[in-house]
Parts: structure tokens; sequence; C-alpha cells
């Protein structure tokens, strides 16, 4: 609160644990968003098709959203950088599974990394044995999990395509990070109005621990290139895997989806920094 007064704003501060929702019905120039993952999902999804814009302020482990839009560093630089920049759009996923519809700003999914989070607190925040930072306790345990992987069969259609196969994962990503920040589609464009389908098979599990080993002994390294197909609608069916949307896994034996793109719905106030000197 205090960086944002210093840079100008009057704040209202609302936790997201207590009576926030309504909060955002209030008239405001933006809404700043200090936190995590979790905390962008939820104020993002209740955002949706606001016309007032959003604002990030990463305090988060992962960070994958603010890491997919280059937003980082100190914060009142990041806070400065709002008076001069414009805004973008910011799309968001919907994800139609039977009578339900849910949406997501990160991915949705199957496989590897839906498994990566069922039991997470017990193996990452909780551990007594793994050492380090939770980020790369998440590798670690991410890590195990991709020894173990096994190949589910997926019906997959991409934009009427058959993309079906045998994969450790499918995933349906908006951003370019996942799980502990595995820059798993690059090249993702979280306002293009396509979504990046990103398939993982059998045949990169050595290539995926590897990239794993070598961000745990700190290297720069670059992820492997997965399967990657742009859609604006995605069909999938598969049985016997967890399945989620962003953090939350929805099911536990798969499921029948059909996702599509919302295009811009969220404004995002995507500040650049201040020229110095």
């Amino acid at each position: 609160m205090e960086i944002l007064e210093e840079a100008g704003f009057q704040v209202r501060y609302r936790s997201t644990k207590k009576n926030w929702k309504k909060t955002l019905q209030e008239k405001a120039d933006v809404v700043a968003i200090a936190g995590g993952d979790g905390t962008v999902g939820k104020v993002f999804r209740e955002l949706r098709g606001s016309d007032t814009p959003a604002a990030l302020i990463p305090i988060g482990t992962a960070n994958n959203v603010a890491r997919s839009l280059a937003i980082s560093g100190d914060a009142r630089e990041i806070v400065a950088g709002w008076h001069v920049g414009e805004s973008r759009p910011f799309d968001l996923g919907l994800v139609e599974a039977g009578k339900k519809k849910l949406s997501f700003v990160e991915s949705a999914g199957g496989g590897l990394f839906a498994q990566l989070m069922i039991g997470a607190a017990e193996h990452v925040d909780n551990s007594g044995s793994l050492v380090g930072g939770e980020l790369d306790r998440a590798l670690v345990h991410l890590r195990r999990q991709v020894e173990e992987a096994n190949a589910s069969d997926w019906k997959l259609e991409v934009d009427g395509i058959d993309r079906s196969g045998p994969y450790i994962a499918v995933e349906v990503m908006n951003i370019r990070h996942s799980g502990p920040s595995v820059p798993i589609a690059p090249d993702a464009d979280v306002g293009d109005g396509l979504l990046d389908v990103v398939l993982v098979r059998e045949t990169e599990i050595d290539a995926l621990i590897n990239y794993i080993d070598q961000r745990l002994a700190q290297h720069e390294i670059k992820p492997p290139a997965f399967m990657t197909h742009r859609a604006q609608r995605v069909d999938v069916s598969v049985s016997g895997v967890p399945m989620r949307i962003d953090d939350r896994v929805v099911a536990q034996d798969g499921g029948r989806w059909s996702i599509s793109v919302d295009a811009g719905a969220i404004n995002l106030l995507n500040g650049r920094r201040p020229e110095k000197g």
C-alpha cells in the first residue's frame, strides 16, 4: 500500500480471504493484484468482461502468469510503469465438462502436471526431508512424477483436426509456464485469441528429467520443445488420469471436455518501466 500511495494512487485494500468480490463492483481506475498465481486466478475470473484494467504485483512463489508477461523486479518500478503503460487484452480459457462451465487463467489439462498437484502439500510444503526453497522442492517432486509417468490414450481434436495419441500430459495453455515455472509453451501469447495445446510424449521423459536436473543445479537451460498446436477450440477425452483447471484438480479419473478461448476477457494494464535519465 505504501508503494502504491507513494506512486500517487489512492488505495482501498481488500484481502481475497474475506468479502472482496463486492469491492470489484466499486468504481476504480485500476485493480491491483498483489499475490501469486492463485490470487491472480481468483480475481481475473471475477473481472471477466469488466472494463476496469487489472495490474499485477507478483509476490507468489511460481508467479507463472507474471512470468508470461515479463513482469518482475522491483515493485516500485513496476507500479511507476502503470502511469506510462498501455492496457492490453488478456484471454481466458473456457471449459465445458458436461453441464459444468468453468474458466481458466493459466491452463487446463490432464496427466503429469495434474498429478503433480495431488499430494503436493505433503511432498512439497510439509516435507521434512526435502531441502531448498519451495520452487526447488516442487521441481524435485515433479522429477519423481516424471520418472513414474506412463502414457494414456487421448482422443483429441484441435480445431477439428485429429491429434489423438498416447501422451503423458496434455496441457491447453493460455500462458507460457506450468507447475514450478516450467516454460512448456514458451511462445504462448496471452492476448492473441488462441490457446497453445502442448502434447508431452513418453519419448521426452529423459529430456524433461535433464531439464529439471539442470534447473536444480542452477544452470540456464532451454526446456524440451514439446509438440504444440495453436487453436481456438480443443475437444479432449481420456480415462484414468487426473484433470486440472489452473491450480485445482477437478477430476481424478479423466473426462470429456470441450475447451475454447474467451478472447480479450481481461483488460490488463501492462505497464512499461519508466525510462531512466
